[in-house]
């Protein structure tokens, strides 16, 4: 046993503990040699699987399996509308012909594949649109394939103020119908487009006013925690005191110095006259332990009037926080400053538009978006400038 041993620890040790065998044992010795040999350190077993074997039917089934191809996927680089590239919500006039174009990036063109067709999809009326759709012929050369196409759309009705941008998604396919499918689509492929006619349908009568109030309208909706009940009622105030900015600029309607409480009197007047808001606007509501100055539907709206010191839009972020304590008093996410800014001015007005603002006042969970109305007062006559 010891010439055939090898040089493992296990071995040796084992060789050493039963080297006495062959010698006269006693039944003394039995006990120490079974202890020693439990004192060996086992050696620990290290299996494995064994490599399969292909049957003989599958070996030419096996040699002649092709390798993974890439997937097939067509990626919308951009699109592009009169020359300029597609915003995220982009404003259309209706019933005029616009041109559109699209950039793909193709990663492998399909061996039984003759065209590449981008269809538009959508779940709008079809009376309500014309959009193209795009075909490409196989190309030449090796992949990735770079083609650029250009159309013509239109769209046939303006939408309300209250309804959501027209939506259209650009399905990819290969034709003929036998060619490899699915196809798989990425990047910008949907397209959002605003038909409003501001002309036709002014909202303030106002056009930039108008633009501003629908660039406000799509930050709400993006919000996932505002409700569209929330944004809804708040356009009707959007469209009055957007109105109520230009009025306040183009007629001069507020020339001398007023407190807070004759500005809300003339504007409680203002909004009434407005059949959207009519009865519906209350006066002196509770909210949060205090008394809001206007509410609309439940819409806390806070008036401010300044006498003294010239404001700029940012400046109106002080006042912020009290008409959102009164729009979480009545679990609202939305509330309304309208700041009057009617100190003494040496200086020519700003445009109108860019006293309308969004401010959000962080709570300690979620913001409240407080829309910002900043009326200018004491404009200057323009003769005084010369």
């Amino acid at each position: 046993m010891a010439d055939s041993a090898g040089n493992t620890v296990f071995e040796q040790g084992l060789v050493e503990a039963l080297s006495k065998i062959g010698e006269e044992l006693t039944l003394d010795d039995v006990a120490p040699i079974r202890k020693r040999i439990s004192e060996i350190p086992m050696p620990v077993a290290m299996c494995s699987d064994p490599e399969p074997t292909i049957p003989d039917w599958a070996r030419s089934h096996h040699r002649d399996r092709e390798p993974k191809k890439e997937d097939l996927a067509v990626a919308f680089l951009e699109f592009s509308i009169n020359g300029q590239p597609a915003a995220e919500i982009q404003w259309l006039p209706s019933r005029q012909t616009h041109d559109l174009e699209i950039s793909i990036k193709v990663s492998r063109w399909p061996d039984d594949a003759e065209r590449l067709h981008l269809t538009p999809v959508s779940i709008e009326p079809e009376s309500t649109f014309d959009l193209p759709t795009f075909v490409f012929d196989r190309p030449k050369g090796e992949a990735p394939f770079l083609f650029k196409q250009r159309g013509r759309m239109v769209l046939h009705a303006p939408q309300s103020l209250s309804a959501h941008p027209y939506e259209f998604i650009y399905a990819a396919e290969f034709s003929p119908l036998g060619s490899e499918q699915p196809v798989i689509v990425a990047g910008q492929r949907i397209l959002r487009l605003d038909g409003a006619d501001h002309s036709q349908n002014p909202i303030t009568g106002y056009p930039a006013v108008d633009r501003k109030i629908l660039d406000l309208r799509e930050k709400l909706r993006l919000e996932p925690r505002i409700a569209e009940s929330e944004v809804l009622a708040s356009l009707p105030l959007l469209a009055a005191f957007g109105n109520l900015a230009g009025q306040s600029v183009q007629d001069a309607r507020y020339p001398t110095q007023i407190d807070e409480a004759t500005f809300q009197k003339d504007v409680r007047q203002f909004l009434r006259q407005h059949p959207n808001i009519g009865v519906d606007l209350e006066e002196q509501a509770y909210a949060t332990g205090g008394r809001t100055d206007l509410s609309y539907r439940g819409v806390r709206i806070e008036l401010k009037s300044e006498q003294r010191r010239n404001l700029r839009p940012d400046d109106c972020k002080k006042f912020a926080e009290q008409a959102a304590s009164y729009a979480v008093g009545t679990n609202r996410l939305i509330a309304f400053l309208c700041v009057l800014d009617c100190s003494p001015k040496s200086t020519p007005p700003f445009p109108v538009e860019d006293g309308l603002l969004i401010i959000p006042v962080e709570t300690k969970s979620a913001p409240v978006y407080v829309i910002t109305f900043l009326i200018q007062g004491g404009i200057p006559k323009p003769s005084s400038f010369s």
